[in-house]
């Protein structure tokens, strides 16, 4: 279960840099690239500044709009939509082992299945799983 998500993370990790990279390279202004997306501008001006507020769906977006690749976005949006579900059927014991691990909820990955997953916490739960593997080896 652990390793189909460290693969999908690997892919978006990748896949939100090279965005960031165009972003910072795009020539449109907050007001245009905001109409491009179907954001406000002040979303865009704050996210510039902070680039892990940028959410799941909006990478994609903005994917799309430089005529990347979203596969790395949509399957990793599946994979997380998947994993609660995953989860119910596994031990406790089991199931608390994953949470420490990515270090994200069963809570929160509903509430970020329903709403919105912040870069911050995708970066975070790559970071972790990372970690994680290189301390195994």
């Amino acid at each position: 279960m652990i390793e189909p998500l460290r693969t999908s993370l690997q892919s978006f990790v990748n896949s939100y840099k090279a965005v960031m990279w165009r972003l910072r390279e795009c020539a449109l202004n907050d007001e245009q690239l905001a109409a491009a997306i179907g954001v406000s501008s002040s979303v865009i001006r704050s996210r510039r500044a902070k680039p892990d507020l940028w959410k799941l769906s909006d990478i994609n977006r903005l994917s799309s709009y430089f005529n990347m690749p979203t596969t790395a976005c949509v399957q990793l949006d599946q994979l997380l939509k998947e994993i609660p579900q995953q989860w119910m059927t596994l031990p406790l014991r089991e199931r608390r082992r994953y949470e420490r691990l990515v270090p994200i909820k069963k809570s929160q990955f509903h509430a970020y299945n329903v709403s919105d997953w912040p870069v911050h916490h995708l970066l975070k739960m790559h970071q972790n799983l990372i970690l994680n593997e290189e301390l195994a080896s």
